[in-house]
């Protein structure tokens, strides 16, 4: 309707006519694109807070792992420590059997994965910069970059003094492995200690898990407890080392969380 009016006033050369036309389309035009931009915008925050809400779900389960990861190697140092104890107090009852039981617990060693599904996301469909706080966007990538740097060092560790140095040196002397006890050690371990159900049940109900006629622990290979009570140190010292990792990786999670809920909060205001 605009382009036949704008002929008709072109053949009259209706100049004044023609110059309104040509403006009211200008700003049609304008207006179409800024309304275009404005819920392109608008669909952008929405995106923004839904992404933000499902990183915070993330990082709630990702805090609630790094806090086992804590208390299982707070278990482990005071197991180390403990161990250490009994073999220097020969007159414990069932100093033996406790002895070995600690020592197979502590080979045990936990795996801490903070995976976030939200921020894989984010960075495998070029979505990171729909985050609009610039600084809270660093922020983010930062910590996830952090956060690999520090599994990779409980990881080093693990293997350095559990994998490679207190598991062979147990099994090579000919420590027995024993299925942990709740009574006899008189502590309760973490989940990740032991599997159980059915199965589970029926391997260490056996006698090759259940015997007690353990006369020497540290026979036939071991010639004295010094070298073990060196491992106990170690082991002691490697737990103690990666509570205080896994503790800055749990507060640098309860800070990008915190930052996290106060820009929601701002954007809904």
């Amino acid at each position: 309707m605009i382009l036949r009016r704008v002929m008709e006033h072109l053949r009259k050369q209706e100049w004044t006519a023609v110059g309104i036309d040509f403006l009211i389309v200008v700003v049609g035009v304008f207006l179409g694109l800024q309304v275009n931009n404005w819920n392109e915008a608008a669909a952008d925050r929405r995106a923004e807070s839904a992404y933000l809400s499902q990183l915070q779900g993330d990082l709630q389960r990702i805090e609630g792992q790094v806090r086992e990861q804590v208390e299982f190697e707070q278990f482990q140092a005071r197991l180390a420590v403990s161990v250490g104890d009994l073999i220097a107090d020969d007159r414990t009852s069932q100093r033996n059997l406790r002895i070995a039981t600690g020592l197979t617990q502590l080979t045990m060693r936990r795996t801490l994965r903070t995976e976030s599904p939200t921020f894989t996301d984010l960075q495998s469909s070029g979505n990171l910069e729909i985050i609009s706080d610039a600084e809270l966007r660093a922020e983010i990538i930062s910590y996830f970059f952090y956060a690999r740097r520090l599994e990779a060092v409980i990881d080093k560790n693990n293997l350095s003094f559990v994998d490679q140095a207190l598991l062979p040196y147990l099994r090579d002397h000919g420590f027995p492995a024993r299925a942990w006890d709740d009574q006899l050690m008189g502590m309760q371990s973490p989940q990740s200690g032991r599997s159980s159900g059915p199965f589970s049940d029926e391997i260490y109900a056996g006698r090759l898990f259940q015997s007690r006629g353990i006369s020497n622990v540290a026979a036939p290979n071991a010639p004295s407890w010094a070298p073990v009570t060196t491992q106990l140190a170690w082991r002691a010292y490697v737990s103690e080392g990666n509570v205080s990792t896994a503790q800055s990786l749990l507060d640098a999670t309860r800070t990008l969380e915190a930052n996290i809920a106060s820009h929601l909060d701002g954007r809904r205001r």
